[in-house]
């Protein structure tokens, strides 16, 4: 009995039981930032870009637009308590291209309707 379940258990090395158990963790974390995206970043940054509209008036002043959108989702991002473990590794390229992303879908949607 020991020594099937010393066979079962052996059949994958350590170092690569490591490397399958660290990818693992990889997608688990992948998927989790994906769902808190889903669930709590998008419907801010379309509300941010929202009053972007609305209280930067003016045409050609979309850069300026997404610089403010930019700069209070970095501050959300910091004044949240899993936003500060986190906030190291989002740079502000990573925020634009959140944005632009956001932006790009609501903008297809309004298209189609």
């Amino acid at each position: 009995m020991e020594a099937a379940l010393n066979n079962i258990l052996n059949v994958i090395p350590a170092w690569a039981a490591c490397i399958l158990m660290l990818g693992g963790f990889a997608f688990y974390v992948t998927g989790a930032v994906r769902l808190g995206y889903g669930a709590s970043v998008r419907p801010l940054v379309l509300d941010l870009i929202e009053r972007a509209e609305h209280e930067i008036q003016g045409t050609k002043r979309g850069a300026e637009r997404k610089a403010w959108v930019a700069a209070k989702l970095r501050a959300a991002l910091d004044a949240s308590k899993f936003g500060r473990m986190i906030s190291w590794a989002i740079t502000d390229e990573t925020i634009g291209k959140i944005i632009q992303l956001v932006f790009d879908k609501a903008r297809a949607a309004v298209s189609k309707q």
